[in-house]
């Protein structure tokens, strides 16, 4: 995750006030979730693979399709293990999480454990009721996917007519409940160029978050992978994103990207000339650490299956068979040290490059395109000499 709005910022360094934050014992705030550890991932769990979309990119192929969710029982007693080890963010998503038998039961036993918790869905089942509902369980941030300016874009895009519409809505709808809302957008070759336009209809609605997503080849997303941007195409909106983050500085809204790491690097290539603005989010990507599977965060599946990260098929043990702190502290399985200490075994430009500290490619891109988690990502936009 690359906060623009605090890398770029004239203030105090986010690194300092989470050290600050650490040593008094208090809570991580909301944007900080990254600054995690292996014994405190944020922990994204898949509540369902039921969807009531058909979304091109969707990493878990969900459908409309029940499957072997973890019972109630399990459930609760998995948000009071996250909570005894006090994760800092519990991320409830899908599929479409507002669509679990048990999506309420959790997010109020979330709540009741000391879980900061947050909802990650696509927006289109958020009424006024449900949104009242999410704000009494006390959810901190609801994340709302938009993909386009227009209405047919995104609907082609999620696989159902009205999509737009219902989306749009369930984010006005959290909004006036007056929870924390953000909209948050896959890039494509389709949509790239709106950007601006979105992030407009952000201002316009008084959003306090966007961020950008990088489409991640695993799942159907393996299946579009031709619909990813160019290099180019990517630096056109990373660029975009920086300097809108310093013209809205005195806006209230943070500006973001994830899934790519690599937006680091090529921001810390951008500020060469500002060695203080560079020094401040240097150390704010260092502290971040750039690519975190297997380290600062965690997937849990519908069916009790832990990942190194939502994105990595990876299976690296089932809370049925083991608890979660033995499957990623007490015990990790051999793919999950080798994954930890990857950074030190990099291949080709990510093993040679500058930003490693800090970015570390992503793992799944490199396995995808080049056959190896070691091997170097070929969608990074740092643009370097030679061969």
């Amino acid at each position: 995750m690359i906060i623009f709005s605090k890398a770029l910022a004239d203030q105090a360094t986010v690194w300092n006030s989470l050290r600050d934050a650490e040593e008094k014992g208090e809570p991580v705030p909301d944007d900080m979730i990254r600054f995690s550890g292996k014994t405190r991932p944020v922990t994204m769990w898949n509540l369902t693979r039921r969807c009531n979309l058909a979304c091109e990119h969707c990493y878990m192929d969900a459908s409309s399709a029940a499957a072997d969710e973890l019972g109630l029982e399990e459930g609760l007693r998995l948000i009071d293990e996250l909570a005894d080890l006090k994760i800092p963010m519990l991320i409830m998503t899908g599929g479409e999480p507002l669509l679990s038998r048990n999506f309420y039961a959790y997010a109020f036993h979330a709540r009741a454990a000391g879980l900061r918790t947050v909802v990650s869905t696509n927006g289109t089942l958020i009424t006024p009721e449900v949104a009242g509902l999410l704000r009494e369980a006390e959810i901190r941030y609801v994340g709302v996917s938009l993909d386009s300016c227009r209405p047919e874009v995104h609907d082609k895009f999620r696989g159902v007519k009205g999509a737009y519409e219902r989306a749009l809505a369930g984010l006005k709808n959290a909004r006036d409940a007056g929870l924390k809302t953000g909209l948050r957008v896959t890039l494509t070759h389709e949509n790239w160029h709106e950007v601006p336009a979105l992030l407009d209809l952000a201002l316009e609605m008084n959003v306090p978050r966007f961020c950008i997503y990088h489409l991640v080849p695993t799942g159907r997303g393996a299946e579009i992978v031709d619909m990813d941007v160019t290099a180019d195409e990517r630096r056109s909106v990373i660029t975009f994103l920086a300097e809108a983050a310093i013209e809205l500085k005195d806006r209230e809204i943070e500006i973001l990207s994830t899934d790519s790491p690599m937006d680091g690097a090529y921001l810390l290539e951008m500020l060469k000339d500002d060695p203080v603005r560079r020094e401040r989010a240097w150390k704010l990507l260092e502290n971040a650490g750039g690519c975190s599977a297997g380290t600062k965060v965690a997937n849990i599946s519908y069916d009790g299956d832990v990942h190194p990260c939502h994105f990595m098929p990876d299976v690296v043990g089932n809370i049925r068979e083991k608890s979660f702190r033995e499957i990623w502290i007490d015990d990790p399985s051999p793919e999950l040290k080798a994954l930890r200490g990857m950074r030190d075994t990099l291949l080709g430009a990510c093993g040679e490059c500058d930003y490693k500290v800090l970015c570390g490619g992503c793992r799944q891109k490199a396995r995808y395109y080049k056959g190896d988690l070691r091997e170097e990502d070929p969608t990074c936009i740092v643009e370097r000499d030679g061969p």
